[in-house]
């Protein structure tokens, strides 16, 4: 996984205006995690803040992430989901997050064959939800995609609103000329405390971040630093 590294953003990112509405969000939040991991490392500070102040947090886990080694026997792969969970449950405590996760159970990396399950099950969570916070629609995995484009679509018809936010796409895009809709993005900024917080989060999902068996690990420190600067992104915020 050779890519962009963090450091050919930061001239982009740090002249990104602030997010013009009140920021932890007000009210209750549905993010939608395509696979565990995903939505700590894009809003990590984000869920903490607004676990601190109180706010309902739902989050609804498309995947389980199982498809994350390739090289696992079937019975192995049942094992990861167990241990996915597990460190799911572990980051949470680490990173200060109180939240309700609601498992969908669809295939990691199919999701995409299974629109209308995610569409019904976001739908009856979505009830009630001030914000909804979901992947960008071209996110550049299937999982993520889908997820973006059923939550806009979801929020859209519910007059929910709604944020989006990048991850793979800060590996594979081109910081000069990017894909990513930077139009309207904004950025929120936060202190020491909910950086360590967020990166202790991060560092619980050892079956991610560290290697196994021979294996380098799924996401490698190149990667992750994409997600060690003091604020994250959102793609045209609609308050």
């Amino acid at each position: 996984m050779i890519g962009r590294r963090a450091g050919e953003w930061d001239r982009l990112v740090s002249g990104l205006p602030p997010v013009p509405v009140p920021w932890p969000p007000v009210g209750p939040i549905v993010v939608v995690a395509p696979h565990p991991d995903d939505e700590l490392l894009a809003i990590g500070a984000t869920l903490a803040a607004a676990s601190d102040a109180g706010t309902e947090i739902t989050i609804v886990a498309v995947t389980d992430g199982e498809a994350s080694h390739p090289h696992l026997t079937d019975g192995e792969r049942d094992e990861l989901v167990g241990l996915r969970l597990a460190e799911t449950d572990r980051a949470y405590a680490a990173a200060g997050i109180v939240a309700v996760r609601h498992r969908l159970g669809l295939p990691d990396g199919g999701a995409s064959n299974h629109a209308g399950r995610l569409a019904e099950g976001l739908a009856a969570l979505l009830v009630g939800a001030a914000w909804c916070l979901a992947p960008w629609e071209s996110d550049g995995h299937p999982d993520h995609d889908v997820c973006g484009r059923v939550a806009g679509d979801a929020c859209r018809d519910l007059g929910v609103r709604f944020a989006r936010f990048p991850v793979w796409s800060w590996n594979w895009d081109d910081p000069s000329s990017p894909s990513i809709p930077f139009d309207g993005a904004v950025a929120w900024s936060f202190g020491d405390d909910l950086a360590s917080r967020k990166q202790a989060g991060i560092a619980a999902y050892s079956s991610q971040v560290q290697p196994a068996d021979g294996h380098r690990p799924v996401l490698p420190a190149g990667f992750l630093e994409h997600f060690a600067r003091s604020s994250e992104v959102f793609l045209p915020v609609a308050g």
